[in-house]
């Protein structure tokens, strides 16, 4: 048990490394004695914490990266807690800003730690003795379970047939999110004195219901051939020719033109334009030029689903202020962290379908180091929206909360790798839905924080 115990000490130390630093940068802006005093008082345990896993890993003969990080952190964190103690009491200058970036490059060297120990142990193994061998390869399962297999040409013929498969086209399990973003974004700008109203609100999410269909039918348009090479997506509509390829363009069109007409006369001409530079970003710049020629497709192409940020925010002031752009940056570092996974879980689809997603080029090992770091990017990105805006204690505790659900289902993937490639599809789709966890309730709390409070 001594692995499990100190790979758990680093996770509980990152943590609650994560929650000080946010819980700092609420302290900062909110400046109630109340947070203050929780922050103090949680330093007081992660100190003890950070101690306490620099020991174990002494003892436990932990690998030598290990070893060194923890004892890096903790003379760190001594050092920045005297500097907070001493500037607090007056007896040396403070800089709350350098402080908070200092307690970030604490955060940021402990979870590079927790990747070493993680990937230390990661050929440790099974129970039986005997390690998963690369050909210890199980039927891959679907999301719920089941077992993936093709599905057949939907036959249906009939208006409810039609409709269905109009609206598959739409991908409308991402507009929900996408909404949620620009409704933050909306949230952020209320809080920096703009003013909303309902026809905002309901012509924004509108005209951007409507361009997200749009980009997600030019998506299906464009993809069908890969589409049926693919189990995930052998059964979307024109790869099934349950809709022809000129009538899905023209509904991508029509779509266009009228998120463009409610955009433009309801909302404002800023807020149009961004829309459009989302609908050519996803549909042309990732869709054609991204994801079929580069592993760096989701990197890159995290900017379309970051742009609602930006569009909330200038629906309701006409301009493009910093927490819009900080919110963006937080989505455009979540999206590979998120889609990796997935990425991982249909690995052989995607070489099936000549995508060079990262685990397909890369393999596995590299893709979840590249989840870590790019959700701790996330997270720091997180902090700093709250460092600049009156975000309070209610954001920092969610991003710490999901954030550690988050981190905690990476790691579990490389328990799972350990036992055969169903468990490790599986993992990764538990990592996949508790980055839609994260993204979701930090928006949530934006929400409730500029909204209701």
């Amino acid at each position: 048990m001594v692995r499990p115990r100190l790979t758990t000490l680093l996770i509980w130390s990152v943590v609650g490394t994560y929650l000080l630093v946010a819980l700092g940068a609420t302290a900062a802006t909110d400046g109630g004695s109340a947070v203050a005093a929780v922050h103090h008082a949680s330093a007081v345990a992660v100190g003890v914490l950070l101690a306490a896993t620099a020991l174990f890993a002494h003892r436990t003969a932990a690998s030598r990266g290990v070893r060194v990080g923890t004892i890096a952190v903790l003379i760190a964190y001594v050092v920045q807690a005297g500097v907070g103690l001493g500037g607090r009491t007056g007896v040396l200058p403070f800089d709350g800003g350098l402080h908070l970036l200092g307690g970030i490059a604490v955060f940021a060297v402990l979870l590079v730690t927790l990747v070493i120990r993680v990937e230390a142990t990661a050929g440790v193994p099974t129970d039986d003795g005997s390690p998963k061998g690369p050909g210890d390869h199980a039927t891959p399962s679907a999301p719920d379970g089941t077992t993936d297999s093709p599905a057949s040409e939907n036959g249906s013929t009939g208006f409810r047939g039609r409709l269905r498969a109009y609206l598959e086209l739409t991908k409308p399990r991402l507009m929900w999110l996408l909404c949620l973003l620009a409704l933050a974004g909306m949230g952020l700008a209320v809080a920096a004195g703009g003013e909303l109203d309902g026809v905002t609100v309901v012509a924004t999410l509108g005209g951007g219901v409507l361009a997200t269909g749009a980009s997600g039918a030019f998506n299906h348009v464009y993809e069908r051939d890969r589409d049926r090479k693919m189990r995930r997506t052998a059964d979307r509509p024109i790869a099934t020719d349950r809709v022809g390829v000129r009538r899905a363009t023209g509904f991508a069109v029509a779509l266009v033109v009228a998120s463009m007409a409610v955009m433009v006369a309801f909302v404002n001409v800023l807020a149009a334009g961004l829309t459009a530079a989302a609908i050519v970003y996803y549909a042309y710049v990732y869709t054609v030029l991204l994801k079929p020629t580069t592993r760096w497709n989701t990197v890159i192409g995290g900017g379309s689903g970051a742009l609602p940020a930006l569009i909330g925010y200038a629906a309701v002031t006409g301009t493009v202020g910093l927490p819009a752009v900080l919110l963006a940056v937080v989505v455009c570092c979540w999206t590979p962290a998120h889609f990796y996974n997935l990425a991982i879980a249909h690995r052989e689809d995607y070489a099936r379908a000549d995508y060079p997603m990262l685990p397909v080029v890369a393999g596995v090992e590299t893709a979840r180091r590249r989840i870590l770091a790019w959700l701790g990017v996330t997270l720091i990105a997180a902090v700093l929206l709250g460092s600049v805006t009156d975000l309070g204690v209610l954001y920092a505790v969610t991003t710490t909360a999901l954030g550690a659900l988050f981190v905690r289902s990476v790691v579990r993937q490389y328990d799972a790798d350990r036992r055969g490639t169903e468990d490790e599809r599986a993992a990764a789709y538990r990592s996949f839905h508790a980055s839609n966890a994260y993204l979701g309730a930090v928006l949530a709390a934006i929400l409730v924080e500029t909204f209701a409070m």
